[in-house]
């Protein structure tokens, strides 16, 4: 069977050699030479156009996604700040209101001591505020675990 394929091509190769036209010799046309010349060109210089502004808006899309992920950062950064700076300052009224209580406590106990009859030798000093340092001089003496300063 292959052998009968072979002779089949074979006899039909003939064929279409004896059917197909010769060849006809290029007549040469300066102005459709020219012309296809031109439209080369003129698709190919589009095409690089074309190419160049691509890459171009490329580029800026990217420079725009590295801008907007700056903002981004900073905003963020400075968002961070603000909530840290609130809560500083809460924490500073939380601390005066403290400070406001410790003293009008220290101020009661001092008129209670006082209606008592209680000794001044027995009683706090009138710059004593509970949990705060005793100042001698000038000098605080506090000790932080590491001995006495």
């Amino acid at each position: 069977m292959t052998s009968m394929r072979a002779i089949a091509l074979t006899v039909l190769v003939a064929m279409l050699g004896v059917m197909a036209p010769s060849p006809r010799p290029a007549l040469a046309d300066g102005a459709a030479s020219t012309r296809n010349i031109i439209l080369l060109g003129g698709a190919a210089a589009a095409y690089l156009i074309i190419k160049h502004n691509h890459d171009v808006h490329a580029r800026e899309a990217a420079m725009a996604a590295q801008q907007a992920q700056t903002a981004q950062a900073r905003d963020n950064a400075w968002a961070a700040y603000n909530a840290e700076r609130q809560a500083y300052l809460q924490q500073l009224a939380a601390n005066r209101a403290l400070e406001q209580e410790v003293a009008y406590q220290h101020h009661v106990i001092v008129m209670e001591q006082s209606a008592t009859g209680t000794p001044a030798s027995q009683r706090p000093s009138e710059g004593f505020v509970a949990g705060a340092p005793s100042v001698v001089a000038g000098i605080a003496n506090v000790s932080y675990g590491w001995g006495d300063v």
